[in-house]
C-alpha cells in the first residue's frame, strides 16, 4: 500500500545505510562509473501530496526530482507549494505530454513546450531535465508516445541543454542504471524504460512488490537506480490507500475491457484524466 509511514521508513532505512538520493540533474554531473540513486516523482495532480513526500525525503538527507504537469502552475497556491519543494533542495521541472495534447503534430508540440518551459522559468524553476508523461489510452495514429518528442533529432538540437529522463538520459549519463516504477500500483523493474512504449512482451517488466522488496534490491549490490513514484497515490493511512488502490485497479481493468470495443475506444481517453485523481 502507498502510505506515507512506509515511505518514511524506506527513506530512513536508506539513510542508515548511508544511501542518499540525488536529483537527475546532479546525476548528469557525475562520472560515468559513479553509482547513483535518484528519486523521481511524476506530479500529475495535488502538489500538496508531493510536498509531503519532499519533506519526508529532506528529513533523511534525500533530494528528488519532481516533474510537474504545466497546468498545475496556473494557481498561486500550487506555485507556492512547488517553491517549498524546491527550497528543500529538490529539483522541480516539467512533466510534459506535448505530443498527446497536439495529436502528434511536432510543430504544435514545440509551441506548447516552449510556452510551458517559459512558464516554469518565469516562476523560478530551472529546466535541465524533463520527463514525458505516459498515457496508456491515448489515440495515436502517427506517433508512438510522448517520448517521440525528444526522440526527434530536431528537438534534441533545438534544446541542447534539456534532457528527457525517458529518452536521452542514459546517453547523456554515459552509464547504465536500473529503472524501478510504481506504475500500475506496484513496484516493478522496467527492463527498457527508453523503449518501453515500443516493446510489447510480457516479460518487459519484472515485478518486485512493495517497498521492502525495493529496499532489498537496492541493498543487493552497488548499482545505480532510478526509482519513480506518483505522489498523488500516497495516503496518510492504509484504509484510504487500499480504497484508492482497488479503485485504480478496477477502473484500469474496466478501461482495458472497453478499449476492445472500437466505438468506445475514443471515449477511453477520459480515463487519462481520471487516473490522475486516483
Amino acid at each position: 500500500m502507498f502510505v506515507y509511514h512506509d515511505w518514511e521508513n524506506f527513506c530512513c532505512s536508506l539513510d542508515k545505510k548511508e544511501i542518499h538520493s540525488i536529483t537527475a540533474t546532479a546525476a548528469l554531473g557525475l562520472g560515468s562509473h559513479a553509482p547513483f540513486f535518484i528519486l523521481k516523482h511524476d506530479v500529475e495532480t495535488n502538489p500538496s501530496k508531493a510536498l509531503k513526500m519532499a519533506e519526508i525525503e529532506h528529513t533523511y538527507g534525500h533530494c528528488g526530482s519532481y516533474y510537474v504537469q504545466a497546468y498545475l502552475l496556473k494557481t498561486p497556491k500550487n506555485i507556492s507549494i512547488l517553491r517549498q519543494i524546491q527550497s528543500l533542495g529538490h529539483e522541480v521541472s516539467y512533466h510534459h505530454d506535448v505530443m498527446d495534447s497536439n495529436g502528434g503534430d511536432i510543430n504544435k508540440a514545440i509551441i506548447e513546450f516552449d510556452k510551458n518551459c517559459s512558464l516554469f522559468i518565469e516562476k523560478g524553476f530551472t529546466i535541465t531535465t524533463v520527463c514525458q508523461h505516459g498515457n496508456p489510452v491515448a489515440q495515436r495514429k502517427n506517433y508512438t508516445s510522448n517520448r517521440d518528442f525528444f526522440r526527434s533529432p530536431e528537438i534534441q538540437a533545438r534544446y541542447p541543454g534539456i534532457v528527457d529522463i525517458m529518452v536521452n538520459f542514459p546517453e547523456k549519463l554515459k552509464g547504465t542504471y536500473t529503472y524501478i516504477s510504481d506504475a500500475g500500483m506496484g513496484f516493478k523493474i522496467i527492463h527498457d524504460p527508453i523503449h518501453n512504449d515500443i516493446v510489447d512482451t510480457e516479460d518487459k517488466n519484472i515485478f518486485l512488490g512493495d517497498l521492502s522488496a525495493v529496499k532489498r534490491y537496492i541493498d543487493d549490490g552497488d548499482k545505480s537506480i532510478l526509482l519513480s513514484t506518483h505522489p498523488h497515490r500516497w495516503q496518510r493511512n492504509i484504509v484510504i490507500a487500499a480504497t484508492k488502490k482497488y479503485m485504480f485497479l478496477f477502473i484500469k481493468a474496466f478501461a482495458k475491457l472497453l478499449m476492445k470495443i472500437p466505438f468506445l475506444k475514443r471515449l477511453m481517453e477520459k480515463y487519462y484524466y481520471l487516473a490522475k485523481k486516483i
